[in-house]
């Protein structure tokens, strides 16, 4: 992985997080009103996965990190 490209971060539903819980990292980490939370935790749930904006590859595999130590399952791929 090089420093300089984008990458994103996919945050996928799976059957151990509730919405709630999933909304509450959420708001937590990126700092979301609950309302926003709320909403883009249901859109993982729905939708299977979620990707956020492009990141730089060191804050993109922080942040991928950050979630996964609070129990939800984030990938990286490469920006298209």
């Amino acid at each position: 992985m090089q420093l300089d490209e984008k990458w994103v971060v996919r945050i996928h539903d799976d059957n151990v997080n509730s919405s709630a819980g999933v909304a509450l990292v959420l708001a937590e980490l990126l700092d979301l009103p609950d309302g926003e939370s709320l909403a883009a935790a249901e859109r993982i749930h729905t939708a299977g996965s979620a990707a956020l904006d492009p990141l730089p590859a060191g804050p993109a595999e922080d942040f991928a990190a950050a979630l996964q130590v609070r129990g939800l399952r984030a990938t990286l791929e490469p920006a298209p």
